[in-house]
């Protein structure tokens, strides 16, 4: 316990400083406010650790995804080409796996934006197209030249025009089933159509999400359309694909999962039993006097709160088990994890 100043100390010690005998240092008192801040900028950034599985969406895979993808292109590219009667090209460019947060963040364009449902996966699945690419199939529909360079205005596109590149993006929905076959039977439909990927409550913005790139060519014009699927989408097929894995390597990670349970078994924590907290004065603190009462504004049968490393885990009653105090816990609170 810390050694408290008496009064005889403190006056003694106010009076050093206001006649200069004690030098104050001015970085002395602004070291602990920048300690202080230092440590909430460490507690800030601290994130959780899981040793069993790769941090972050951008750890996150599904072996053979690829295999999907590139069906999925061949077969629109095909689709595109009947629809329009024209020479259509769709390649995957580029697949990345990032939070959504981060994804909204890649596509600030206001092109149209088809929302998949893919039963039985849950989440469902985003198609985005480039503005450029969308406004230029706006008039390739209607009859235009892919020859011509469509102006993109500056502003989202209307209910119109959204309308009139819907079946573009419904005839995703089919060939994207033909993708999933190889690994599962999956019902595509496109429920709506969008301009604004950040009206859309797709996904929680630290959700994880799989962006595959694909470049399209239409006779001379050329665009990005991409395919977002939630990782929560794809997690079952990741489960197939791992349960088809050697089975030398699952074994391992028994074996190291084991290892870690068994010394987390015997890790130390730190636990309190707390009835209450009071705040009491400094002043009041200096006149205490043996025998005095500090009123805790409970009674003595209330529950302790048991705090595991800090952090409130049970309920208990406090007692005494072969002559020495104990505590019994009564439950586990609420919110204790």
């Amino acid at each position: 316990m810390e050694k408290i100043l008496s009064k005889d100390e403190i006056a003694e010690l106010l009076s050093a400083v206001r006649h200069g005998e004690i030098e104050i240092d001015p970085a002395a008192e602004t070291a602990p406010a920048d300690a202080a801040a230092a440590a909430a900028k460490r507690a800030a950034s601290a994130e959780a650790c899981n040793l069993f599985r790769a941090q972050g969406p951008e750890g996150w895979k599904l072996p053979n995804f690829d295999l999907i993808l590139d069906s999925f292109a061949h077969n629109f590219a095909i689709s595109l080409s009947n629809r329009f009667q024209r020479s259509v090209s769709v390649k995957l460019d580029a697949m990345e796996s990032m939070s959504f947060a981060l994804l909204l963040q890649k596509f600030s364009g206001r092109g149209a934006i088809g929302i998949l449902q893919l039963d039985p996966l849950s989440g469902g699945a985003l198609l985005v197209m480039e503005e450029q690419l969308s406004y230029s199939l706006v008039e390739i529909v209607l009859g235009g030249s892919a020859e011509a360079q469509v102006v993109v205005p500056n502003r989202a596109m209307t209910a119109i025009e959204l309308n009139v590149i819907r079946d573009v993006l419904v005839s995703a929905g089919p060939e994207l089933e033909k993708g999933f076959q190889q690994f599962q039977e999956v019902k595509a439909e496109l429920v709506k159509v969008e301009s604004n990927l950040r009206l859309l409550n797709f996904v929680a913005q630290d959700a994880g999400v799989i962006a595959a790139r694909f470049h399209v060519t239409i006779d001379s014009l050329e665009g990005d359309i991409s395919l977002v699927l939630p990782h929560a989408a794809l997690e079952p097929l990741q489960r197939k694909e791992q349960e088809k894995s050697v089975p030398v390597s699952t074994g391992r990670n028994s074996k190291w999962q084991s290892v870690v349970f068994g010394e987390l078994d015997h890790m130390e924590v730190e636990l309190q039993a707390i009835l209450a907290n009071v705040s009491v004065r400094v002043r009041d603190i200096l006149n205490f006097q043996v025998g005095d009462v500090i009123e805790l504004g409970c009674n003595p049968d209330t529950p302790l709160q048991i705090m595991v490393e800090r952090r409130p885990k049970f309920s208990g009653m406090a007692g005494v088990q072969g002559g020495k105090k104990a505590i019994r816990i009564m439950g586990k609170l609420p919110n204790g994890g």
